[in-house]
């Protein structure tokens, strides 16, 4: 017997392919990947037609390693089960499709703060007849993933972050559902520690940071390559998030960061994979309101030094930086602002840090704090632009902490700009912490 395929297409590389389509009209392909782990591609066939697809490859979809012989079985309105081979093991997998709970949320909010990797989101929603939760049966238990999307009318979506449930608790007889959760950096690598999976010895660093990452079960992330042959051992009780944070320390200009739709970078700043500033313009009044204004000059000088330590019979460097003015209010004459750079800098180093940490003290001293209208782009870093009621604008300065509200009380965002940085320079504290930051390799062994 012949069969004709109505359509036939290359959805990607892989072995062993399992598909699943369902109740929203997703396609989701699972397969083993060459490093025998598995995957999965991701597609939406508009109107159910299936000869235009384009499938987006969605990362890891199990933790488990040496994967084979895989099976699965789709059940309807709720997922698949199936069977493989793992490690030695035979396991009983299960797949639960997700759930829009859209139209049960009451109200919402998500949270990122300066100076942490680690965002926050909570949400609050009508338990409908016990639907989310009950004594029974949880959609949202602990561990579960909720993606937040915004749209409006019929424009695209707009990714405001990936979270996982940490808590979750239903009240009656009101019958609403709270949950808090966090991102994939707060809840897969600062919570999770090496314990015996110690060494990581593949080629390059870039591989072993991969293989972290992978261990945590994080499923879309990058890593840059900074052409190192660097092999790691850790500490049993060293997170996962401090045992990267330790190794890229050793590297200039490398961070963590989770993007707006749930992608963990590690690479240097300027990667353009990582979400990248942008200048937003709001009017006052209208657009926006000021809540809260706060002048403090805790960190204004009216004059800089960078200095380096003696080492041994060699003496330590020092230069010094005037201020040339501060916008806010006039400095005493002889406030001086001492920084210790970091070991093993040198005199250029030391000369460039003392000429940036000058204009910044120049412009540094006004906290503010505004509402606003919804803006779900409004991200850390971001540069904010207020034209003031005679339609002069004025750079405000970079945004330090941004809350998103949204839900049944209304849609706004709440933000605070510090004045001390601009889109295209670092904030004073981050200038201060970098140049004293000596890289802590405390549990960390590269060899």
């Amino acid at each position: 017997m012949n069969l004709t395929m109505e359509y036939t297409m290359t959805c990607g590389k892989g072995k062993s392919p399992q598909a699943v389509h369902d109740r929203n009209n997703l396609l989701r392909v699972f397969y083993i990947n060459t490093d025998n782990t598995v995957h999965f591609l991701q597609t939406e066939p508009k109107l159910g037609l299936y000869d235009d697809l384009f499938f987006k490859e969605r990362g890891r979809g199990s933790p488990d390693e040496n994967v084979s012989l895989p099976s699965l079985k789709r059940v309807a309105h709720y997922g698949a089960y199936g069977f493989w081979s793992a490690e030695g093991d035979h396991k009983f997998v299960i797949y639960m499709m997700p759930s829009d709970i859209s139209k049960a949320l009451t109200d919402g909010s998500i949270t990122f703060n300066s100076g942490s990797e680690v965002s926050s989101a909570s949400c609050t929603f009508a338990n409908i007849m016990g639907e989310l939760l009950n004594r029974n049966r949880a959609l949202v238990t602990p561990g579960a993933k909720i993606e937040i999307y915004f749209s409006l009318g019929g424009q695209d979506e707009i990714p405001m972050g990936t979270f996982y449930v940490d808590r979750s608790s239903v009240s009656y007889p009101d019958e609403n559902v709270s949950v808090s959760a966090r991102n994939a950096i707060g809840k897969l690598l600062k919570e999770q520690t090496f314990d015996e999976n110690v060494t990581f010895e593949k080629g390059s660093l870039q591989d072993n940071i991969a293989e972290i990452l992978d261990m945590a079960g994080v499923e879309q992330y990058f890593v840059g390559d900074p052409d190192k042959v660097w092999k790691l051992r850790f500490e049993p009780d060293v997170s996962l998030l401090d045992g990267i944070n330790r190794v890229i320390s050793l590297l200039p200009d490398w961070k963590v960061a989770e993007s707006a739709s749930g992608m963990v970078g590690v690479g240097k700043e300027s990667d353009p994979r990582f979400d990248q500033p942008g200048i937003y313009t709001f009017v006052r009044d209208k657009t926006c309101w000021s809540c809260q204004i706060e002048y403090d000059d805790s960190e204004a000088a009216s004059k800089v030094c960078v200095f380096t330590e003696n080492n041994g019979d060699i003496p330590g460097i020092k230069v010094y930086k005037g201020v040339q003015y501060n916008k806010w209010w006039v400095q005493p004459p002889h406030r001086t602002l001492y920084v210790s750079a970091a070991k093993g800098a040198t005199l250029a180093d030391v000369t460039a840090l003392a000429d940036e940490l000058a204009q910044t003290l120049a412009i540094t001293g006004r906290l503010e704090t505004f509402v606003g209208i919804f803006t779900p782009q409004l991200t850390l870093g971001d540069e904010v632009h207020v034209i003031d009621e005679k339609g002069d604008t004025e750079v405000v300065g970079t945004v330090t902490d941004v809350t998103h509200n949204f839900g049944k009380s209304g849609f706004y965002t709440s933000f605070t700009v510090d004045s001390g940085g601009r889109r295209t320079r670092t904030r004073l504290s981050d200038l201060i912490n970098k140049a004293t930051t000596t890289a802590n390799t405390d549990g960390v062994e590269i060899y």
